[in-house]
Parts: C-alpha cells; structure tokens; sequence
C-alpha cells in the first residue's frame, strides 16, 4: 500500500483530488485534478469496491443505484473528469481547442486509466472488486478488459453495453409501438423505459399494447418532467460513444436520444481515430469472478444480451431479476443493498439467504423463456 493510502487509515471517509495527466498517452501532457471520495474509515483489512461515476446514470437521475452503505467493504467512488471543474477551466481558457481533442481528453480509453491511477495509489498492488450499473458498468468492462490482473471479482448490473445486441441483430425492444409513441417526444420515451418494469413481452399483443399505451399516458401526466440538467461536455462524449456502439444508423428512440445529447461533439468531431469499441476477446484473460445481474423486463436492453455477455468470461454468473432498467421493484422492497453486499461478498451462506429471500419476494427469474419475447408488430 502506498503512502497515500496508508493515510487514509487514519481519517474518516472524505473526498480528495488526485492529479491524472490530461492525456495518458502523451508523456509530456500536463496534469489536470480528478475527484474521488472514500465513503468511510479506510481500513486495510477489509477488501475494496471501486465504482466510477457516469454522466448519463447522472442524466438519467440513476447515478445513485450503487451509492449504498457497504460496511463490510472500503468504497472508492471515482467522480473523474466528466465533472472535474480544473479539466473544464482548461478548456474554457483554450477556445480554439478542436473537437477530436476534447472527445479523446474525455473518452473511455482516457477514464479507465484514470481508475487505474487512483487504484495504484491507494491499493498499490492490491486488487479491488469493480461494481457498476448501466452505463457506469460499461466503463467497468473496458476497464477490466485492459487491467485484468488488477481486479479480485466484478459486479455488472444492467451493463449498458449497446454493440452487443446491434453486432447479434437483436431486436430493438421499441419497435413496432410507432403508433403508441407517436405522441410523444424521444425524452418522455425513453425516461418511462427506464422506469417500466411490466413484463410486457410475455403478453399477448392486444393486453400488451392497451397496458402499454395506459402506463406511457400516466407516466407523463405524473412522473415526468422535462430535466433541468445541463448537457455537459462529459455527458455529450459519453452519449458520443454510446451512439458509436449502437450504430449510426439505427434511429430508434434510445439512439434517437443519444444522438440528441451528443449533437454538437458529433457535428464537429472530425475523426473518430480515438474512438475504440469494446474488445471482448479480452474477457478470456480475466479468470475471476464475474456476476451480471439484468433486469428481464426492461425495454432498453434485450435480455439475450447479459447471456452474450457472460460468455466472454471463463468464471461469469448471470442472473436475472423480474425487474426493468432502473431495478425499481428490488429497490422499491428494501433488499438492493443487502442484495449488492451479498454479490461482493465471498460468503456462500450469504449468497443463500439472498437467493431465498429474492425468491420469496418473486423477483428471481428463472424460467429462461425469454426467446418466447413477442417483439414488434
């Protein structure tokens, strides 16, 4: 453990800045100020989660799923350069900056070295366990993917992952509800995705279709509201990359909307030579635990996907939750902390009792009959 940590075995849970280089690529490159926070007293005994914040879980009011009491664990939650106000004052100061610039100083290539610096640091050669949800996830496996040896186990919820299902031609979940949406915008479509978790690929068309067209219509009369939330630099180069992954040509509503949020990066971004997919190949190295955890009724992610997923990886485990994106119906039965605690805890009794207590509040799906989902027209 460096001297740095060491330290931290003295204080109570606070944040702190760390100096990363602007570009990891450059040798000369200088130094900008990232954020972290330790959620309480270091201590070298107990093992250590790593998660990193995002952009669009922030955008989408969901950047606070994994913000969780683990008391038998360190947390380092890693705020980075998305929201770094020393990277975005060298910006402001640089007008003449070009585009690709700015898009490779806030890609992923550029934020998992970030996590990598700030593991060194504290852990030295320690491994860390890496937890993520959504897009957050997304970073987690590009980062897993490049420093393999550095990590003791993963927990990928809802890994937002969108090359997958558009390199295996699955189905986008929203097509065909043309005539239901019609009436409404992409933002309004998209937030009562996340938020669904009806099974409505497991009903006959016409139920389907009614309970649908019922729930979008009391969505937006009681829950939305148009987000305040800027669209940042950080939030615009991670939609960028998202929209890469699901393709350019795909104009459903989830890359309908991605494409709205990174417009302007996109519209003056010049080369996409810094953009670098997701290698999954790379997965076969990586011989520790990994647990994916989906939500079968979302309607962002095809639930063939985690299944894909967890086939890159000699040691993975998928479950699946009769739940939607944002796994409001675990959450909403007060058993998502105890659940994550468990999923990062080695003890096999642990992971028993949650099996038993997922089944008893009916949210463990097992059937694995989701190929019967009805999609489409």
């Amino acid at each position: 453990m460096s001297l740095f940590g060491f330290i931290f075995l003295l204080s109570f849970g606070h944040s702190d800045w760390i100096e990363v280089p602007l570009d990891h690529e450059d040798p000369y490159s200088i130094k900008v100020k990232i954020e972290y926070s330790i959620q309480q007293p270091f201590d070298s005994k107990k093992k250590t989660i790593i998660t990193h914040a995002d952009p669009l879980d922030d955008y989408l009011g969901l950047g606070d799923l994994i913000e969780l009491e683990f008391t038998g664990f360190n947390l380092i939650k890693i705020h980075g350069r998305y929201s770094s106000p020393y990277l975005n004052q060298f910006i402001e100061e640089n007008t003449g900056i070009e585009s690709d610039k700015k898009y490779l100083w806030l890609s992923r290539g550029q934020i998992i070295k970030d996590i990598e610096v700030v593991r060194k640091e504290i852990l030295g050669d320690d491994s860390a366990i890496l937890i993520g949800f959504g897009s957050g996830a997304g970073l987690i496996h590009y980062y897993l993917h490049e420093f393999p040896n550095n990590v003791e186990k993963v927990v990928s919820l809802n890994p937002l992952l969108l090359d997958i299902p558009k390199n295996l031609s699955f189905w986008d979940l929203l097509e065909g509800f043309d005539s239901i949406f019609k009436e409404y915008s992409t933002d309004q479509i998209v937030r009562f995705s996340i938020t669904s978790s009806e099974p409505y690929f497991f009903m006959d068309k016409p139920i389907r279709d009614s309970l649908l067209e019922s729930r979008i219509k009391e969505f937006v009369k009681t829950s939305f509201s148009e987000s305040q939330k800027e669209i940042s630099l950080g939030l615009e180069a991670r939609a960028f990359e998202h929209y890469l992954d699901i393709g350019i040509y795909d104009l459903g509503p989830f890359g309908h909307f991605l494409g709205l949020l990174s417009s302007s990066l996109r519209s003056n971004t010049m080369s996409l030579e810094y953009f670098n997919g997701t290698n999954y190949d790379r997965g076969k190295a990586y011989s520790s635990k990994i647990i994916l955890v989906g939500g079968v009724y979302n309607l962002l992610l095809d639930p063939k996907s985690f299944d894909v997923i967890g086939e890159f990886y000699p040691n993975a485990s998928v479950h699946y939750l009769r739940d939607g994106y944002d796994f409001s119906e675990t959450r909403k039965r007060r058993i998502w902390e105890a659940l994550i605690s468990s999923l990062c805890s080695d003890d096999v009794s642990t992971k028993i009792e949650m099996f038993k207590l997922l089944q008893e509040h009916e949210l463990l799906f097992q059937e694995k009959n989701y190929n019967s989902i009805r999609v489409g027209k």
